[in-house]
């Protein structure tokens, strides 16, 4: 082999030594990257937005902790190490909202089937008694839906009432946006009754009209249901969040943590075991 050849040769092999060089960090960065997205449960690490509903003492932006379930979950979520924000916002666009992936996180949920491709359920984080209440001064007790018969019964707008109400044809139905302006009627005797959980509307009805002594409430629940933590499911990794939480939740039932804020927000006793 002369000299020439021997020079192309060995220029070939230079230019392959430094093409491999370049190229190959290059090849691998992708998987690099990928691995390094993967560590994280919460890519953009951006804090997970709440929406906070009004619904005391369980949600309510003006509430102490923005209320009992909002302030569970921001606690929890700390804890997993998520940061948090809320958002105030009136419940049926909060439902949407979730829906839709705008929020990511709703403060107390009810189980339904038609949800679920949308919102992801966690753990129960307490659990609601939906009783019938009447004016105190009635002349028969309300215990049950035969109780309702003829009857005027306020319900609030994008409720989630149990299907044996909802299906209930002994008695005609008023709307209102809230239980708040339920109450209102109920007191003046624009309609006979209502259904809400008991725990709010006792609470509500201390509110608006002090301690007057106006309702009475059915000794049997006509339901009992649980209330979830629900997160969107267009949420980035919102199974591992979910995860995450359950595990800190669990971790402040055993340490006191969880019984300290039932009993801040005046619900000891209520919460799920």
């Amino acid at each position: 082999m002369n000299s020439t050849g021997l020079l192309m040769r060995l220029s070939l092999f230079r230019s392959l030594f430094w093409a491999i060089v370049f190229c190959v960090p290059f090849l691998f960065a992708p998987f690099h990257t990928q691995a390094q997205t993967n560590s994280s449960p919460y890519q953009e690490n951006k804090p997970l937005l709440i929406g906070v509903y009004t619904w005391a003492p369980y949600s309510g932006y003006d509430l102490p902790g923005h209320g009992l379930l909002t302030e569970v979950i921001q606690v929890a979520m700390t804890r997993a190490g998520f940061a948090t924000q809320v958002k105030k916002v009136p419940w049926s666009r909060a439902l949407k909202e979730t829906m839709r992936g705008r929020i990511d996180i709703l403060p107390g949920i009810w189980y339904q089937e038609g949800r679920v491709e949308s919102i992801a359920y966690g753990s129960v984080l307490s659990i609601n008694r939906l009783v019938l209440m009447s004016r105190s001064y009635r002349e028969t007790r309300i215990e049950n839906l035969s109780d309702l018969d003829n009857l005027k019964v306020g319900v609030a707008q994008d409720y989630a009432y149990p299907k044996v109400f909802v299906e209930a044809q002994n008695f005609k139905r008023d709307f209102s946006k809230n239980l708040e302006v339920i109450l209102n009627k109920l007191k003046n005797g624009r309609v006979d009754a209502a259904l809400a959980d008991e725990l709010v509307a006792r609470y509500t009805a201390n509110k608006l009209f002090s301690s007057e002594t106006l309702f009475d409430y059915s000794k049997e629940a006509l339901e009992i249901k649980n209330l979830f933590i629900g997160i969107s499911r267009k949420t980035r990794n919102y199974r591992k969040i979910l995860f995450l939480f359950d595990q800190a939740l669990d971790e402040m039932k055993i340490d006191g943590t969880y019984e300290a804020l039932l009993k801040k927000h005046g619900l000891s006793g209520e919460g799920p075991s």
